[in-house]
C-alpha cells in the first residue's frame, strides 16, 4: 500500500512538473502579432501578417533542422550573442524561425558556419487551421486537405504552398500544443 502511494504521488508530480512546463513555455516565448481579417470556422481564420525576417535551413528532419537554427539563436554566431525565440517554428521545403522584431539581416548575428539563409518575407494574408496533439505526417495532411476544403467552399484562391506552423517545444504536453496549417490566400 505504501509503494502505491509514492508511486501515485510519483507520477502526479511528474504529470503537475510537465503540465508546468508546457505552460510557461507557451507563456512565455514571444509571438508575431497579426490580425485576424475573418473567421471562416471555429478552425479557420483569414489573418494579416506585417513583414517579418525568418532564418531558415533545409528540412531532412526536424530535429536536425531545428537544431541547426537553435544553435544560432542559443549564441553560437560570430558574436556570441542570443536571440529571442519566437514561435511559430515554420516547417515547409525548409523549417524556419521567426526572428524577433528589429532584426534583420542587416543587423542580426552572423551565423558562425550553419548553414542559414535570410529572408524577408513581405506583409501577407494567411489561412489558418489550428489544431492541437502531435504533427505526424498524416495528420499534417489531413489538416491540409480541410484547409483547403474550407477555402475551396468559400471560394478563396491560393498562393504557393500550405504550411506546418508549430508554436511549441517539443516537451509540451501534446493536448496543450498549437499546431496550425496555413497557406497564402488572394
Amino acid at each position: 500500500m505504501k509503494i502505491q502511494g509514492i508511486v501515485l504521488i510519483t507520477v502526479g508530480l511528474t504529470f503537475a512538473l510537465w503540465m508546468g512546463w508546457g505552460l510557461y513555455s507557451i507563456y512565455s516565448t514571444g509571438r508575431h502579432p497579426y490580425q485576424v481579417v475573418d473567421s471562416l470556422s471555429s478552425q479557420v481564420e483569414i489573418r494579416q501578417y506585417e513583414q517579418q525576417t525568418w532564418i531558415s535551413t533545409s528540412h531532412e528532419i526536424d530535429d536536425s533542422s531545428f537544431l541547426v537554427l537553435a544553435s544560432y539563436i542559443f549564441g553560437r554566431n560570430v558574436e556570441r550573442e542570443k536571440v529571442a525565440m519566437t514561435a511559430p517554428v515554420i516547417t515547409a521545403a525548409k523549417m524556419s524561425f521567426i526572428l524577433p522584431e528589429g532584426l534583420s539581416k542587416n543587423n542580426a548575428p552572423t551565423p558562425d558556419g550553419q548553414a542559414i539563409d535570410f529572408t524577408t518575407v513581405a506583409a501577407r494574408r494567411l489561412a489558418t487551421l489550428q489544431f492541437s496533439w502531435l504533427t505526424s505526417e498524416s495528420r499534417v495532411e489531413q489538416k491540409t486537405a480541410e484547409l483547403l476544403a474550407t477555402l475551396q467552399d468559400h471560394g478563396i484562391g491560393t498562393k504557393g504552398s500550405p504550411f506546418l506552423m508549430r508554436y511549441n517545444d517539443p516537451w509540451t504536453p501534446p493536448f496543450l500544443r498549437r499546431n496550425e496549417m496555413a497557406i497564402e490566400v488572394e
